[in-house]
């Protein structure tokens, strides 16, 4: 149960990629970035504990170099909250190096594997059965701004 509070972060990323297979050359030669775009809906009354955990581990998104960039856009509504992740990754080949970058910084930030587990399954426990959508996408260059 390494890091799961990441590993739910970037579900996308990381689930997603075990059912794509390894990325080619041809992937990284496309125009446009990939994206890993997360859908999370959860229980309304456990949201600052969970953002609590997400916010500890942060500086470790921080410091993972094959993140280029990530969002986390929130919105509210009759009791239930929903979290969208957007992470961006200049190509497939490092969603893998990010997923075994962010095991390296979390075991490093979390030395005891005990500890490691124990966050993971509060987090796992706070977040419940809440519905969960992955998508990987490629960014059309040419249609962006």
């Amino acid at each position: 149960m390494k890091f799961k509070e990441w590993l739910l972060i970037a579900a996308a990323a990381l689930c997603l990629t075990s059912l794509c297979g390894t990325a080619n050359a041809q992937d990284d030669d496309e125009d446009g970035h990939i994206y890993a775009v997360s859908t999370l809906q959860w229980p309304f009354n456990n949201l600052e504990e969970i953002f609590a955990l997400m916010e500890e581990t942060q500086e470790l998104v921080e410091q993972n170099e094959y993140i280029l960039s990530r969002k986390v856009l929130t919105h509210e509504y009759a009791g239930a909250f929903s979290v969208m992740t957007i992470i961006e990754y200049a190509s497939l080949a490092d969603i893998d190096k990010a997923g075994d970058r962010g095991n390296e910084l979390f075991e490093a930030k979390y030395p005891n594997e005990e500890d490691r587990e124990a966050r993971g399954e509060k987090f796992s426990a706070l977040v419940g059965d809440g519905m969960h959508v992955d998508s990987i996408v490629r960014e059309n260059a040419a249609l962006s701004k």
